[in-house]
C-alpha cells in the first residue's frame, strides 16, 4: 500500500515546536535552500526553522494518511468485499485524500474530504464514520464481488 502527502503546511503547534530552537540544533540548509533564503531576504536560521516545522507537519500528515488507509482497510474487511486499499494520498492544497482501491483488475478511485477524517480521528464522530462507510459503499456499489 502506498501512502503519500502531496504538499505541506505548518500549523501553530509546528511553529511553536521550533520557534526557540538554538541555531546549532537546526538542520543545515542545502545550497538551494540558502539561495532561496537569500533571495527572500529571510535569515537562514528562520528558513531552517520553517523547513523543520514543515517536516514536522509532513510527518504528522503522513501518519494521518496511514491511519486512514488502515481504517479503510478494516472497513472493507467488515463489508466482506474482495477489495484492498492500494494508495492513500493527502492533497494538502485541496484538503482531500485521494484513495485508490483495487479488486481483481478493477481500480476504483475516490476522494475523501480531510474534514471528515479529522472529525473521525480527532472527535470520534460517529457521523464521520457513517459518511466514510457511505463513500465506500457508493464507490463499490455494483463493482466489487463479495468474498
Amino acid at each position: 500500500m502506498e501512502i503519500a502527502v502531496d504538499g505541506w503546511r505548518a500549523g501553530a503547534a509546528d511553529w511553536d515546536a521550533v520557534r526557540n530552537l538554538p541555531a546549532e540544533k537546526l538542520p543545515p540548509l542545502t545550497k538551494e535552500q540558502r539561495e532561496v533564503a537569500r533571495k527572500l531576504g529571510v535569515p537562514e536560521a528562520d528558513y531552517a526553522r520553517s523547513a523543520l516545522a514543515g517536516e514536522h507537519s509532513r510527518q504528522l500528515l503522513l501518519a494521518k494518511a496511514e491511519r486512514l488507509a488502515r481504517f479503510l482497510a478494516k472497513m472493507l474487511e467488515g463489508m466482506n468485499v474482495a477489495a484492498s486499499v492500494e494508495s492513500v494520498t493527502l492533497r494538502t492544497f485541496h484538503e482531500k485524500f485521494d484513495v485508490l482501491l483495487k479488486s481483481g483488475n478493477d481500480v476504483i478511485s475516490l476522494r475523501i474530504a480531510e474534514e471528515v477524517v479529522d472529525d473521525l480521528f480527532e472527535a470520534g464522530s460517529a457521523d464521520a464514520e457513517q459518511r466514510l462507510a457511505r463513500i465506500l459503499s457508493s464507490a463499490l456499489q455494483g463493482r466489487i464481488r463479495q468474498q
